[in-house]
């Protein structure tokens, strides 16, 4: 299987359009360099990725949004036998404690029960669950001062 996802990847590179997309075994693969975006696709399942312009038009839920100010950076949504998920990177100037301050309001504010969080210097998380559902944001300091987080929700 592993030779089939390379040749997969060569055949994707070797074509002149901007979106290029192969079938292996059952598997799609697709991408589209000029829009930021690629898939994978089965018929148990699919996983899609965005960065640049096409991650910056995500949308998110109300109980956790997109932190003010904060850019996007990527895009990861998967969807296997209906359950489908989202998770968010993105990068900010506030310190950890702020971001996470945020997110925990967030949750609260509609309803999540927050029965687990931390914060230090160098990272954090903050997990909500509520209607069988969860959530998790994971904080991370970059040597460059930036907050990273990771947020991971289901994809309503």
């Amino acid at each position: 299987m592993r030779r089939f996802v390379v040749a997969a990847a060569v055949l994707l590179s070797a074509c002149g359009s901007s979106e290029k997309s192969t079938t292996v075994a059952g598997t799609t693969f697709t991408s589209d360099d000029s829009k930021g975006t690629a898939s994978i696709t089965t018929d148990k399942g699919s996983i899609r990725t965005a960065e640049g312009a096409a991650a910056a038009r995500v949308t998110m839920p109300a109980y956790a949004p997109l932190y003010p100010g904060a850019t996007v950076t990527g895009v990861i949504e998967t969807e296997t036998e209906g359950r489908k998920n989202k998770m968010v990177t993105l990068s900010s100037p506030d310190a950890i404690g702020k971001v996470m301050d945020f997110y925990k309001g967030s949750l609260t504010k509609a309803g999540w029960k927050v029965p687990s969080s931390f914060v230090s210097d160098d990272g954090g998380m903050v997990a909500g669950e509520k209607d069988g559902k969860s959530v998790s944001i994971a904080l991370s300091r970059e040597d460059d001062g930036k907050t990273n987080a990771l947020v991971n929700v289901p994809n309503d």
